[in-house]
């Protein structure tokens, strides 16, 4: 289900590449999710989709078969990370991860009731893809708030494609709200088209789902296009991943 939402052809964790632009959000690129990051996607899923139920078990998902969850990140900054926690690595020593304050994890977004690590990095959103024989299914795109116009949405719906190729998926589909208008408006963008409608699909509001997929994403034509979508994106915020080889 898809709570609301680089390339063909382009290495997942791939370096970016400066192209002249580096916004006040700092320049994203992305890894696959790790173990230590469920608690931040938790918290990062509230406050994108508070009503929302039941919440998705990152802990779970991340280690799902047939899946694949895609964080966008960046470096931490001085703010969002004290010194003191700087200097202890990456390490998730459980000791003095149960020593700090309720206030530093509270900065840091994480989760006080699962989590005895935290990302190694800072993440502005997430992306959740189920493979279902030939088909790439998008089941979630969650986005902080403070990042929400820094390009971080469109970065992981790349991804999305990206991942969607390497596994050698056909198309793409989601589900989106019949209300969400903004994000039918991005999906048609990236050339989803309106296939279907589950009706009284969300659980809060009994509110239909439309379903939404692309065309065949191995046409030269839908290349080009996403080519060119990359291409743009990257203008703007400042990172082009690298092409697979």
């Amino acid at each position: 289900m898809l709570k609301e939402t680089h390339l063909p052809g382009i290495a997942d964790r791939a370096h970016p590449t400066r192209v002249g632009t580096d916004s006040e959000f700092g320049v994203f690129h992305t890894r696959h999710a790790e173990e230590a990051d469920a608690s931040v996607l938790s918290v990062i899923e509230r406050d994108a989709f508070p009503s929302q139920w039941p919440p998705t078990r990152f802990i779970k998902e991340i280690s799902r078969r047939r899946a694949v969850y895609i964080v966008a990140t960046r470096d931490y900054r001085e703010l969002e990370i004290p010194e003191s926690l700087k200097n202890q690595g990456h390490a998730s020593d459980a000791g003095f991860w149960n020593r700090l304050s309720s206030s530093l994890r509270q900065l840091l977004l994480i989760d006080e009731r699962e989590s005895t690590a935290y990302p190694r990095d800072y993440i502005g959103g997430f992306v959740g893809v189920w493979y279902i024989a030939d088909e790439a299914h998008i089941v979630s795109i969650g986005v902080r708030e403070s990042v929400k116009r820094a390009g971080v949405g469109e970065l992981l719906m790349l991804s999305a494609f990206q991942q969607a190729r390497k596994h050698g998926c056909k198309e793409l589909t989601l589900e989106v709200r019949a209300s969400n208008g903004a994000a039918q408006a991005l999906y048609r963008k990236y050339g989803f088209q309106n296939v279907g409608l589950r009706k009284k699909y969300y659980i809060d509001n009994a509110e239909d789902a439309i379903i939404m997929t692309t065309p065949p994403i191995s046409s030269v034509e839908y290349a080009v296009m996403l080519d060119a979508l990359a291409r743009n994106h990257a203008g703007r915020w400042g990172h082009l991943p690298e092409p697979i080889p």
